[in-house]
């Protein structure tokens, strides 16, 4: 195995699949200078409590009732960091009373981490956007024969990464891909709020229509993880077993692989810039410098040691799909259509029209892995 270091170069969010509710789930604190969300701990709280006093608790909830001022009535020298699990520095530009706040995934001894599957998976689809052209007839192969209740056509990709990697889970090369989890140290995390650059009728791109508050791992820290292409074991077991996938040359070791990635992310991130830079109106301007500047970090990379992926929430369809679709024959006619919900409602408009972004037109997801 080889040790991989990770750092984070725009924030990550990897969703733990909760959503924290304002003045239940998490307080707000602040120094006179700095803000920051407490995360509540709900075995602390009961101990300063007492559980006897468990259906005030219960009944302060329901009411809405302010946290801070329940502990102490019950603790009054309690101090909020008493009764929290951990403490991230609000970068949003302020909390709403009903504001829910998406929890980044932890793990038992309560460090954020970014899961190996979470790598993999984006690793996978690089992979699968930089290879697919080998493959003819795309269009065709990608439809299911089915519809969806508008009556457009379903599409998988799944005949295609059957060509590609194997026939099934027990022939995939994947399986001979391994990469574990990089877990980072506490505090690294952040709380910030997404909105959208959206294309819409106005001349203005800026979207705060559908805002939300997520926990994020943020920029600037760096971990480690170990990863491994298991070639050698993989030759073993094609030998003795036919019916495994092709191993391709590009990823015949952690150097071809670093070289495809970096080219994947490059080439998505060139054609983004170009995209936004020809949209003739306001709002996109401070996206464009960030994502030049993620530009600037993939051009830098050494060859064959480094280069950057793009991971997690926000990522938006070009990067979690990879893009390749785009360059079908079919994507405006059958693609875009599967793609995008009433579509018939936006068919004036490109797709993706919108982006993910925080309050500051920051960019998120975006790690550099070097060996």
């Amino acid at each position: 195995m080889s040790e991989i270091k990770i750092e984070v170069l725009s924030p990550v969010h990897i969703g733990s699949g909760n959503i924290l509710q304002n003045n239940t789930d998490f307080v707000t604190t602040d120094n006179g200078v700095d803000y920051f969300i407490r995360v509540v701990d709900d075995r602390k709280v009961l101990e300063l409590i007492g559980i006897e006093h468990m259906n005030d608790w219960l009944l302060s909830i329901e009411r809405k009732e302010n946290t801070k001022e329940f502990i102490k009535r019950f603790a009054p020298n309690s101090k909020v960091a008493d009764y929290s699990k951990r403490r991230l520095t609000d970068y949003s530009q302020g909390i709403n009373p009903n504001d829910t706040l998406k929890e980044h995934i932890h793990n038992g001894m309560g460090l954020p981490y970014i899961p190996g599957s979470s790598i993999k998976g984006s690793i996978r689809t690089a992979i699968l956007a930089s290879l697919s052209a080998k493959i003819n007839n795309k269009e065709s192969i990608i439809k299911t024969g089915k519809t969806d209740y508008f009556g457009n056509l379903l599409l998988t990709a799944s005949k295609i990464e059957k060509e590609l990697f194997g026939k099934d889970p027990n022939s995939d090369i994947f399986r001979f891909i391994h990469v574990g989890d990089a877990y980072f140290e506490k505090d690294s995390e952040i709380a910030l709020r997404v909105v959208s650059i959206n294309i819409r009728k106005g001349d203005d791109l800026h979207d705060n229509s559908k805002p939300q508050l997520i926990e994020a791992i943020n920029n600037g820290v760096s971990s480690t993880f170990e990863m491994k292409i298991a070639k050698d074991y993989y030759d073993w077991v094609k030998n003795k077993f036919r019916d495994m996938g092709n191993f391709p040359i590009q990823i015949s070791s952690l150097s071809n692989l670093f070289m495809l990635i970096n080219a994947h992310t490059e080439k998505l991130v060139v054609s983004e810039l170009e995209y936004w830079k020809e949209i003739n109106k306001t709002g996109a301007e401070e996206y464009i410098d960030n994502i030049e500047g993620i530009l600037n970090s993939i051009r830098s990379c050494e060859k064959g040691r480094e280069c950057v992926l793009r991971i997690g929430h926000a990522s938006g369809w070009r990067f979690i799909t990879g893009a390749w679709t785009e360059e079908l024959t079919n994507f405006k006619e059958v693609v875009i259509p599967a793609s995008r919900p009433r579509n018939n409602n936006y068919i004036e408009y490109d797709f993706p029209k919108s982006r993910r972004i925080d309050e500051d037109s920051d960019v998120l997801g975006f790690v550099k892995l070097s060996l």
